[in-house]
């Protein structure tokens, strides 16, 4: 071969090499996990059901089981490093851990800093209180009943109790003067008597009647009275639950008169500053949750899904949980910016999100398949077998 040959020869070799599509194979490949004895650092902190510590020091909850699936799929060693949510956001900037599995939601300002992975789910921010703080059940039933469509509906059946009652009294003022005579005001009241009294019981003691048409009309009423009263609970029920269900979601203009506590650097803070109340910062879930049930705080803004779980276990009875009106959240794992290893955890990701087995995981945690809480279950702070 010429020294010509040889020339072009190496020319085109170094183009085919340097191609950026081949720099990008080359650079995927490039991942911690496959340097020898290389292991990631992954950091996690106790956010459950996301991430649970139990006592005995064991890790596990929901973000740990699809860890573990991708750390199966990259083929990688790994070890945790227990870190506080402010602590991680730092290690991510400064590119001192490989990756975060606490669940971080998808914003713009994090963008900034650092990358996500796929979104493997989405959560809406939710209020923790001191039980009945917001509202005590009774009231919703008191809202009920004094609402403009019970008063119209007492409205209208107290007219149709005073023309009933007035048919009966003059149906039966002849045949049966000693309950419907002695004056038109006595009678009428008779009649509106006799047809309350059927309404509400069914029958009507001590009152006969006793001409043909009063008791075709009476039987009537009675049978009318069994539909239209199984019809009236089953309204007022309906009313009841769907004004109690709109009654528990929070707005901004009742959030924005409260004092709520947050987490320092969580996507709630950004929510709390933009709310424009007042407002105080901690570094972790029970630094809060204790400033709120210490009374320092009147509420905490955080995620929906943390919070319930929560409520029914670690704060059982001691708080309550309500959503707001906020939109929904994406989450994912966390990054440092240009991470190697981000392509390949993303498409272990995927993987996982398409088997059979996905939907299972989530009914584990109590969750459906777009992260609603169906009950998240009393989950204990122990080793939880796989």
């Amino acid at each position: 071969m010429t020294k010509t040959a040889r020339t072009i020869s190496f020319l085109i070799l170094a183009v085919v090499v340097l191609h950026p599509c081949n720099l990008a194979a080359l650079s995927l490949n490039d991942t911690p996990s496959s340097l020898p004895g290389k292991k990631l650092v992954v950091g996690v902190l106790h956010d459950p059901p996301y991430i649970i510590k139990g006592t005995d020091g064991e890790w596990t909850g929901i973000n740990i089981d699809v860890w573990n699936h991708v750390a199966q799929s990259i083929k990688t060693e790994y070890e945790f490093k227990e870190m506080k949510f402010q602590e991680q956001l730092d290690a991510l900037k400064n590119r001192e851990i490989d990756i975060s599995i606490e669940s971080f939601y998808v914003t713009a300002e994090k963008e900034q800093y650092m990358d996500f992975s796929f979104p493997f789910g989405n959560a809406r921010l939710a209020l923790a209180t001191l039980p009945e703080k917001i509202h005590h059940p009774w009231w919703a039933a008191i809202y009920i009943f004094f609402s403009w469509g019970t008063l119209k509906i007492v409205a209208s059946l107290g007219l149709v109790l005073c023309f009933l009652g007035f048919l009966f009294w003059l149906i039966e003022r002849k045949d049966n003067p000693d309950h419907f005579g002695g004056g038109i005001a006595k009678g009428i009241g008779t009649g509106i008597y006799w047809v309350g009294s059927t309404l509400a019981s069914g029958v009507c003691f001590g009152i006969p009647l006793k001409s043909l048409a009063a008791r075709i009309l009476g039987v009537i009423w009675m049978l009318s009275c069994a539909i239209a009263l199984s019809a009236l609970i089953a309204s007022l029920t309906s009313t009841l639950s769907a004004n109690r269900s709109a009654g528990d979601m929070v707005n901004d203009e009742t959030l924005r008169h409260m004092h709520l506590g947050g987490i320092k650097g969580s996507a709630e803070s950004l929510t709390l500053k933009h709310l424009g109340g007042k407002f105080t910062l901690y570094p972790d879930e029970d630094g809060v949750l204790n400033a709120l049930i210490n009374n320092r705080i009147e509420g905490v803004l955080y995620d929906e899904i943390t919070l319930h779980y929560y409520k029914n276990n670690d704060y059982k009875g001691r708080i309550a949980t309500y959503p707001t009106n906020f939109k929904r959240f994406f989450f994912a794992f966390g990054l440092p910016k240009k991470s190697p290893i981000r392509d390949k955890v993303n498409y272990a990701l995927l993987t996982l999100m398409e088997k059979s087995d996905w939907p299972y995981l989530l009914k584990r945690y109590g969750l459906e398949e777009n992260f609603e809480e169906k009950q998240v279950p009393p989950i204990k702070r122990g080793k939880i077998s796989h």
